[in-house]
């Protein structure tokens, strides 16, 4: 069996919130309005208590739909939801998770609650929830969460992504700090702030305390006088550290729990021994493999000469740098620099033998005595992809690997982009000690890298333990650690089951670079205990609430490595601790039943690593839910028959396979197909890992096809759906997509090499050329002068086109609008056309010919008309709606445009991405 356990290391706090109401854009503003936008977080000795609130009026005398959407880190757990609907409010509770049915509901139509979808990104995850709200009602939503900030590099930090998307009446941000070690640093910011708001951001700061206050008029949210656009967009970070010295840290005890935080300064680095072992098969070809060795080249320049390295490179076959490990002096780092960039990718994938040969290196340093007799030895993964060459079974390679390392060498493995077996490299990693890590194939690729290594650097001890010296000490977190870092932090939960202990004494034991580390420390239970009441902490039962959210993070932690009758005893703690605290965690629900009908209910889930979940409440589909990646559980109702499956009506979804499933009705596309296993069961089952899924319909009904990941969204007049473009053409293939001969405008698109997006988009206007790729945007003036702008950066021109965080918008005069957003998962740059109103005579080219076609065939829609035959329109879901932020679970209008028609007379496929075309009627 595999589970799919959700684990992150970033102590970063997200919260993206847009209330609105995503009904007709046109009624949009006049609709739903935000009386308030309430943030309200309480930090106390690191863990945090954040509560959101908003309240929004539906100022029309007919009902609208409402959307909370809330970006929270993936290190949280959802403690509390409610909302509020028309005097009426639905509160959620926390069940387990395989009894709480997961269903996508459909109640926009039926006039109640809609859906809620989870995503997995970078660093946060997403609570959405929408519900109907009556004309001249109000809507209120409340969500709390709570994690454990984490040390990183010297800091802890929080990061608000502020945008309510609107003018709000009372908007107001509140975090309240309370350290008692002492705030030795604090720094608050806002990208969103400008001179005006400046002085409205304010910090009251005391030797262990702090209050940040942000709270904006209405005028001041405005982007000018008399504009109703706001300013609040972007991120409000906040970071700070505590006062700390070499002593065996701080303990702190409440209603008989206690929490020691160990993170002493001023130690000398121990000096390590570190293999690279990096992947140049052919899937890293291209954009990784240079931003590998961009990476790469940095982290070289940062290793302490002090310090051991190796490097070898692999496909189906091994490549070292050099046999030995050799010390980081200025020589070795030049010459290793210079291997680095000859790196190129080509072959397959061997990674238990590259790893086999990694610490084979480190071993024969060892018998060779290279290395010095205090040090400390880790090994480096960075892959794409999955074992393609020699041992390929995943459980074998995890075996041969711990068995030759014996826990003589920590193992890091960093998975790079999102098609690989990310719970391999997680298990692989947690089997040697150290942890997994995803990086994510974007422009800053190469700093994510950098920002890895840099977290495990620099060791200064290692073999930490924390002990506590009476036999009162009972469920004790992780106690014993390899490696304490510099910039990191040790944090250790308990529980003293004895009342009448006075005294808890502490002792830190570890090796340092050149001696033994030893201190003690000793607590007074009851005058810790009525101190820390007399500050006025801000939430009492702090500290039992975090020994349970480290308990649970280690025990789930522990559950990956863990086999037979080890890892249900390991789940069913996690679980009733998850249950007992009302923890929304990988193994819990939380239900809002938001009718007296048990069966309308909305279930929030711990989004997984990797993977995504289909839901579904469709009275067509027999199986509700499918998991294509992980562990997928099957439920007593959902009753898979052999006999009844039709190759005809089936859609299939591998369980820790490679691929996508198909979302709804018919065969599965882009799958790697195994042997199907069909099982029968009447309790919630797991099912095996290499299991295949098959669900098939009740009744034979129009089947809804995948849009996801489509070339372009199309929004056009008295089209009730959006309209999802697929142009099947060869890779590379450069396609006129507008030409305005009155406007001397024109855009071009390049098709990307796997042919499911584009890689480039040309944009002219009058004597302006500005290239559009997934690294940066390029503009080139008449005068041949060139500017560049990194994605992250921000910046208009000539009142036309501007860019915001990674998106582009373009506002044409002839009433199209184009979004271009750099878009992961996968990779790639996503396409928003919206057409405001029938275009003008002499627009041209792909889409300038399609959306008059739909805008003429509105009565006819979904069957289009076109001079060289018929485009029909299929039912589709999972149409992106990224600019708008729309539901991309809404039903859409699916049409694929192949090579034929595009090359029938159109012109349209054209040599150069910035070619003008010549000018055409309009067709």
């Amino acid at each position: 069996m595999k589970t799919m356990k959700h684990y992150i290391h970033f102590a970063v706090f997200l919260v993206n919130l847009s209330v609105l109401c995503l009904s007709h854009e046109s009624q949009k503003d006049a609709a739903m309005v935000a009386n308030s936008f309430h943030i309200d977080c309480k930090i106390t000795s690191r863990f945090a208590r954040t509560k959101i609130t908003t309240e929004v009026y539906n100022q029309l005398n007919i009902s609208r739909e409402a959307i909370f959407h809330v970006e929270l880190p993936k290190t949280a757990f959802i403690t509390n939801f409610s909302m509020t609907v028309e005097g009426v409010t639905h509160v959620g509770t926390v069940k387990e998770h395989a009894k709480a049915k997961m269903q996508y509901s459909k109640a926009v139509s039926r006039g109640q609650s809609a859906g809620l979808v989870q995503s997995t990104g970078r660093k946060m995850e997403q609570f959405k929830i929408s519900v109907n709200v009556a004309g001249f009602s109000n809507a209120t939503f409340k969500l709390v969460y709570e994690e454990l900030l984490k040390r990183y590099l010297g800091k802890y930090e929080y990061n608000l992504k502020v945008r309510p998307k609107q003018l709000v009446k009372s908007f107001q941000i509140n975090v309240d700090i309370i350290e008692p070690q002492g705030i030795s640093f604090l720094k608050t910011d806002a990208t969103f702030i400008n001179n005006e708001l400046t002085d409205i951001l304010k910090t009251d700061l005391t030797e262990n305390k702090a209050r940040i206050e942000f709270k904006p008029t209405l005028d001041q949210q405005r982007t000018c006088p008399h504009c109703s656009d706001t300013v609040l967009d972007g991120d409000f970070v906040l970071k700070y550290d505590v006062n700390r010295d070499v002593s065996a840290g701080n303990i702190q005890i409440i209603n008989g729990y206690f929490v020691h935080y160990f993170a002493p300064k001023s130690l000398k680095n121990v000096p390590k021994n570190v293999v690279f072992v990096i992947d140049r098969s052919g899937s890293m070809y291209g954009r990784k493999i240079k931003q590998t060795i961009i990476a790469l080249d940095k982290i070289l320049d940062d290793i302490p000469e002090e310090d051991h390295f190796g490097i070898l490179t692999f496909d189906s076959e091994i490549n070292h740098w050099k046999e030995d490990l050799v010390k980081a002096t200025k020589t070795h780092i030049n010459e290793a620099k210079d291997f680095v960039k000859k790196i190129t990718a080509e072959g397959s994938t061997d990674i238990n033998e590259a790893l086999l040969a990694a610490e084979k290196m480190l071993r024969n340093a060892t018998e060779k005595k290279l290395l010095p007799e205090i040090s400390t030895s880790i090994i480096i993964l960075l892959s794409d992809g999955d074992p393609t060459d020699g041992v390929t079974d995943l459980n074998t390679i995890v075996k041969n690997v711990k068995q030759a390392i014996q826990s003589k060498a920590t193992l890091y493995c960093l998975g790079f982009g999102e098609d690989l077996d990310y719970d391999f490299l997680e298990k692989l990693s947690q089997e040697n000690g150290g942890l997994a890590r995803r990086i994510y194939e974007d422009s800053d690729a190469a700093l994510q890298l950098q920002g890895f290594y840099n977290e495990v650097a620099y060791p200064v001890l290692l073999d930490v333990h924390l002990e506590y010296l009476d036999n009162s000490v009972e469920h004790l977190t992780k106690n014993r650690f390899r490696h304490s870092y510099q910039g990191s932090e040790i944090i250790v939960a308990g529980h003293i089951g004895n009342n009448n202990l006075e005294i808890l004494t502490a002792q830190v034991t570890a090796q340092g670079a050149s001696e033994k580390f030893s201190v003690n420390l000793e607590k007074n239970i009851t005058d810790e205990d009525c101190t820390l009441r007399e500050q006025g902490y801000i939430f009492g039962d702090f500290t039992e609430r975090l020994w349970s959210y480290l308990t649970i993070e280690q025990l789930l932690n522990e559950e990956i490595s863990a086999e037979g009758e080890e890892k249900n005893n390991l789940r069913e703690r996690a679980l009733n601790l998850s249950l007992k605290y009302n923890f929304v965690t990988p193994l819990t629900s939380m239900v809002v039943t938001t009718s007296e009908d048990e069966d309308k209910k909305i279930v929030a889930n711990k989004p997984k690593e990797k993977g995504h979940e289909i839901l579904y409440d469709d009275d067509s589909v027999e199986y509700r839910r499918i998991n294509v990646f992980g562990m997928g559980i099957i439920y007593d109702d959902d009753i898979v028959d052999q006999e009844s499956v039709d190759d005809d009506s089936v859609g299939h979804g591998i369980v820790g396979g490679v691929g996508y499933l198909t979302s709804g009705i018919g065969p599965a596309r882009d799958i790697v197909a195994k042997p199907a296993t069909f099982v029968k069961v009447q309790e919630p089952t797991v099912i095996p890992f290499e299991a295949e899924v098959i669900f098939h319909t009740k009744t034979q009904q129009t089947p809804f096809t995948d849009c996801k990941n489509n070339h372009v969204v199309l929004r056009v007049p008295l089209v009730e759906k959006s309209i999802c473009l697929q142009i099947d053409v060869e890779k590379t293939t450069i396609i006129n997509l507008l030409h305005i001969e009155h406007e001397a405008f024109t855009f071009n698109g390049e098709v990307s090499q796997n042919r499911t997006s584009f890689e480039r988009f040309g944009l002219i206007k009058n004597k302006l050329e500005v290239e559009i790729t997934l690294d940066n945007i390029t503009l080139k003036n008449e005068k041949d002068e060139r500017e560049f702008h990194e994605w992250t950066s921000s910046f208009e021109k000539e009142g036309f086109m501007k860019t915001e965080g990674k998106k582009m918008t373009v506002l044409v005069e002839n009433g199209t609008t184009l979004i271009i957003s750099m878009m992961e998962n996968p990779h790639r740059l996503a396409l928003f056309v919206e057409q405001k109103d029938t275009l003008l005579n002499g627009t041209t080219g792909l889409l300038g010919q399609l959306i008059n076609q739909f805008i003429q065939a509105t009565n006819t829609f979904p069957v289009v008309r076109k001079k060289e035959g018929l485009v029909v329109a299929e039912r589709g879901r999972h149409c992106e709606f990224t600019p708008h932020d729309l539901d991309p679970d809404r039903e859409c209008w699916f049409v694929n445009i192949n090579q034929d028609e595009l090359t029938s007379g159109t012109g349209n496929i054209i040599s150069d991405i910035y070619k003008v075309p010549h000018a055409m009627s309009h067709q």
